[in-house]
């Protein structure tokens, strides 16, 4: 059985979209999991600047998950569109954290 060349790019295609979901669904942890370390922090004594430091750094790592999500699915990693859309965690966490 051979394949043809637009078999290939449809494998190709969906391999890239298993890998870029693999990818997204274990970095979302790390991003939700910043700022569950905030929140869990924030009432401590002197803590509250650590918190909000996890939350800067829970919107870095929402970044560079976009860009390597979409890099990893072939797409320009620099889309105004999906900027805002990767701050939504962090900006509703510091709603509860803060």
């Amino acid at each position: 059985m051979t394949t043809t060349a637009a078999e290939l790019a449809a494998l190709k295609r969906v391999q890239r979209r298993v890998a870029g979901i693999a990818f997204f669904s274990i970095a979302i942890h790390g991003v939700l999991g910043l700022i569950g370390g905030a929140h869990a922090i924030v009432d401590d004594p002197g803590r509250r600047t650590d918190a909000i430091l996890l939350l800067v750094m829970s919107g870095v790592f929402a970044v560079v998950t976009l860009v390597v999500t979409r890099v990893i699915l072939g797409r320009s990693p620099f889309t105004w569109y999906w900027w805002p859309v990767a701050f939504v965690p962090t900006i509703a966490g510091s709603f509860w954290v803060l």
